[in-house]
C-alpha cells in the first residue's frame, strides 16, 4: 500500500443527463478519461519536480505512479512509488516533503544507532566536508566506508577487522572515520574523517548529529492532482465519450 494515494473518481461526471446511446458508451469513456488524466498527473510530477527539488534523482522524477481504471473499477489511483531495489522508496523519503514535519530515519542512521556510534533518536545531516554526489547527497561509497569502519554493516563480513585495518594502513595514510557523541572543542557531535599527510593531519566533518531534522511542506501532490483533475478530466471525458460514440455500432440510433 502506498503512503500517498490519490483516487481519481469519476462520480462527478455523472451529474448530467445522458442519452441512451451515451449511457451505452459511458463506462468505456469514463475508464479511458480516468487513465488519460492519471497519466498526465504522472507527467506533470516529472516535469515539476526539478523546479521543486535540487537535482532530483531519477527515482524521484519517476516517483508518481498510477494504476489504471477498468470497466469494473471506474477510477484510477495515483500514488508515490513505495518500493525500491536499493535504499528508501520515494513514498517514504518524499512524505515529509509533501506533508512537512520530521523526516524518517535513514537506514544508515538506524545501523549506527544500533551499534552505539550515534545518539539514539538523533539524525545525521551532511557536514561541510562531506563528499556529495550530483544530487547533493553524501556519496554512498562514503556511507559504506563509515558503516564498515564502525562495524555497523548488517553483513558482518563487510565490516573491517583488525587485520583489514592494518592492511589498509600499509596502503594509505588517510581516510579514518571517528564519531563524537558530545561536543569537543569546536567540533560538534557527528562523524569526522581524519586525513593524514606527510607533514601532519586534518579533520573534516562528514555528518553532524542533530536532535531534529524537519522538512517544510514544499510540494503538495494532493493539490497538484486536484488541479490536474479539475482541468483535464472534463476534457478527456468529453473527448473519450465522443470517440466512443463515433465508433459505436449503435451509431445513429436514439
Amino acid at each position: 500500500m502506498s503512503l500517498i494515494k490519490i483516487a481519481v473518481d469519476a462520480d462527478n461526471m455523472l451529474g448530467r443527463q445522458f442519452t441512451e446511446l451515451e449511457r451505452q458508451n459511458l463506462g468505456f469513456a469514463v475508464m479511458q478519461a480516468c487513465n488519460a488524466t492519471a497519466y498526465e498527473i504522472r507527467q506533470t510530477w516529472a516535469a515539476t519536480a526539478p523546479r521543486v527539488f535540487d537535482r532530483p534523482t531519477a527515482m524521484t522524477l519517476r516517483a508518481a505512479q498510477y494504476k489504471k481504471a477498468t470497466r469494473q473499477k471506474l477510477y484510477a489511483e495515483v500514488f508515490l512509488r513505495d518500493e525500491a531495489y536499493k535504499g528508501n522508496p520515494p513514498a517514504r523519503y518524499l512524505l515529509s516533503e509533501v506533508e512537512g514535519g520530521e523526516r524518517r530515519k535513514k537506514g544508515f542512521e538506524v545501523l549506527l544507532q544500533q551499534k552505539g556510534a550515534m545518539p539514539p533518536g538523533w539524525f545525521a545531516v551532511a557536514g561541510k566536508g562531506a563528499p556529495l554526489d550530483r544530487h547533493g547527497n553524501v556519496r554512498a561509497s562514503a556511507v559504506s566506508k563509515i558503516l564498515s569502519q564502525m562495524g555497523a554493516r548488517q553483513d558482518k563480513y563487510q565490516n573491517q577487522t583488525e587485520a583489514s585495518i592494518k592492511r589498509r594502513g600499509k596502503r594509505t595514510r588517510g581516510g579514518d572515520y571517528f564519531t563524537l557523541q558530545q561536543k569537543r572543542g569546536r567540533l560538534l557531535p557527528g562523524i569526522y574523517e581524519r586525513i593524514s599527510f606527510g607533514f601532519g593531519s586534518a579533520v573534516r566533518s562528514i555528518f553532524i548529529f542533530t536532535r531534529k531534522a524537519n522538512y517544510k511542506a514544499r510540494y503538495n501532490i494532493f493539490g497538484l492532482a486536484q488541479r490536474a483533475w479539475d482541468k483535464l478530466m472534463p476534457f478527456h471525458f468529453n473527448r473519450e465519450l465522443q470517440k466512443a460514440l463515433d465508433s459505436s455500432k449503435y451509431r445513429g440510433k436514439r
